[in-house]
């Protein structure tokens, strides 16, 4: 998006059972919430309070510069929320960029939120992604929406709705060395701008939520956004589950499905 987008863990590990990052280090599940420009500040601030509140989480807040010099290094999951993603890519220049790739190839997860989904997919170098997941924007540069309540259906689950503002329209895309993403769950509802170059029925049936892999690590990314809404479309819980998947060593093994990351 242009201006948004182990004695017992080794034996584990040889059977290729999951094994919880945390289980190498006793305490809560270590997130790594980035802010710099291109970050809404509502966005870091509802993500931030949920983890503060929360029990079993530990937030920690990094900057550029500390992703650059090996801050994900101490944390289970980096978290980017909406806003720019563009100007988040930006801001971590080629070095972070390189060091949050590193991260989660080495194990570590990534859940990305509006922005910081656009920010995992494909993409051209003038958008500065980071290439994890074999997806893009269907649209491209075409990215303004608007924003609403958007009513998602996935199997085992009443349909139900979650706040969308402006996020991505996953599209596959095939990539070398990266396996496709799986949709956890679809967009019933849509919203558009034919003005703004986007048009009916390009968001029904797509994915609101998909997982990857890249390399040992795990990537999770929402379209919509669940920590932000009123009654009705704030779903915390997701997120507050979506890390715990994220933060879990071993293979995103298909078919994946919504209870699979997000049951209790």
């Amino acid at each position: 998006m242009r201006r948004r987008t182990l004695l017992g863990g080794l034996a584990l590990g040889a059977l290729g059972l999951a094994l919880p990052r945390s289980a190498r280090a006793a305490g809560p599940l270590r997130v790594g919430l980035y802010q710099a420009a291109g970050v809404h500040p509502v966005a870091f601030a509802a993500e931030k309070a949920l983890l503060e509140r929360s029990a079993g989480f530990r937030c920690t807040v990094l900057t550029p510069t500390e992703v650059s010099r090996g801050g994900l290094a101490e944390q289970d999951v980096a978290v980017f929320m909406g806003g720019s993603g563009t100007a988040q890519g930006r801001a971590l220049g080629d070095a972070g960029k390189q060091a949050v790739k590193d991260f989660v190839r080495g194990g570590g997860g990534y859940v990305g939120v509006c922005a910081g989904a656009y920010l995992a997919l494909q993409g051209e170098d003038e958008f500065h992604k980071l290439r994890l997941v074999a997806g893009r924007n269907l649209t491209g540069d075409a990215w303004q929406r608007g924003i609403a309540g958007l009513e998602v259906e996935a199997v085992g689950r009443p349909r139900f709705k979650l706040f969308y503002a402006n996020g991505p329209i996953f599209t596959p895309v095939p990539t070398e060395g990266l396996a496709p993403y799986q949709s956890l769950a679809s967009y019933v509802g849509e919203i558009y701008s034919l003005a703004k170059g986007t048009g009916p029925g390009e968001m029904p049936g797509t994915p609101a939520i998909v997982a990857s892999a890249y390399g040992d690590g795990r990537v999770l990314l929402f379209s919509p956004n669940p920590v932000l809404g009123g009654d009705g479309v704030l779903h915390p819980e997701l997120m507050l589950a979506g890390l715990r998947w994220s933060a879990t060593r071993g293979a995103v093994a298909g078919p994946l499905g919504f209870a699979d990351v997000f049951a209790a």
